[in-house]
């Protein structure tokens, strides 16, 4: 979070919120000490989740233009600024930008260009990387009746993006790196294990069926739109077929609708499913899963007797 504030500009044309959402690490007192930098205002919210808390910001923004930042994120300024002026010369709907991915083991950074690919509906829906929301500034005026949505708050980014996608916004095309996005080795909001993660992909089921269906309706989901997500259904029929078979034949089948040509890349893991089909190369991951679940809670369950029995003969030994 110092690192984040720190990045932010330090400028009194610029405000800069910072909302609390309840946190019982020090954070909140922390930040009431930072109330003397001009432009910063916090507010605390009592852990209602970062849905709320993020539209609790917007609610609050007096500004022109609008930019997110995650606590484990850093904004470039110099980039910023030269950002900002981009927008306030053209005055576009949406300025989209490049970012950088940065993490704190040895894996190099990686870096991610914007390019317009001139549908931005279908680059968001998955065609091609679309850089990083938080990359962006939105204008406040085209935000109006858009926001993070507490039934999506494990995917809340890319369904803000893909409503204002559907808006048909002006996007002014930035080529500096506006944004660096940290990988750190602690848990995320987004990657959890067990009841978190089937949640997270019932939601992104639902972020695409409801997307999807309001291109359908508004007569504007054309090919190439229907091809866009394929990638990103696939892998999450993928992840669904580790615990519910019918829900992921339900997702390949919502694919196949839309292209009924998809087939996953000749390389990497897809290489199995590219040559065995979804049905078998499946089936081996998920007992090869099985087999490493399995070995992994013997090796607990041992490590876990051998602490048990070690306590216990303490204890004897103590007379306890």
């Amino acid at each position: 979070m110092p690192e984040a504030l720190e990045s932010c500009p330090n400028d009194p044309d610029v405000e800069i919120i910072v909302v609390d959402d309840g946190s019982t690490d020090g954070t909140w007192e922390w930040l009431s000490t930072q109330t003397g930098r001009p432009g910063i205002r916090t507010v605390r919210q009592s852990n209602w989740g970062k849905p709320r808390a993020v539209n609790l910001g917007m609610a609050m923004a007096q500004g022109r233009y609008i930019k997110f930042l995650d606590s484990d994120d850093l904004c470039v300024a110099d980039a910023f600024a030269a950002q900002l002026e981009a927008c306030l010369a053209h005055a576009p709907d949406i300025c989209a930008a490049s970012y950088v991915e940065t993490f704190e083991t040895a894996a190099p950074d990686i870096v991610h260009r914007w390019k317009n690919a001139g549908d931005f509906i279908a680059q968001q829906l998955g065609e091609c990387d679309s850089s990083h929301y938080s990359a962006y500034l939105f204008s406040r005026s085209f935000l109006d009746g858009i926001r993070h949505r507490p039934e999506f708050a494990f995917c809340d980014d890319r369904m803000f993006i893909l409503e204002c996608a559907l808006k048909q916004p002006e996007v002014l095309d930035f080529a500096g790196i506006t944004l660096v996005h940290r990988h750190h080795a602690r848990g995320r909001i987004q990657f959890r294990p067990g009841s978190v993660a089937v949640a997270t992909n019932l939601q992104k089921r639902r972020m695409y069926e409801k997307i999807l269906g309001q291109l359908a309706e508004q007569g504007e989901l054309q090919d190439r739109r229907r091809r866009a997500p394929g990638r990103e259904l696939y892998a999450l029929a993928q992840r669904t077929a580790a615990y519910d078979w019918q829900e992921a034949r339900e997702i390949l089948a919502l694919l196949s609708s839309l292209d009924p040509d998809y087939r996953p890349p000749d390389r990497g893991r897809n290489r199995l499913y590219h040559y065995l089909g979804f049905g078998l190369a499946q089936l081996i991951v998920n007992g090869l899963r099985a087999v490493r679940n399995g070995a992994g809670r013997l090796a607990s369950g041992w490590f876990g007797l051998q602490v048990g029995d070690g306590r216990t003969r303490n204890r004897e030994a103590q007379g306890g």
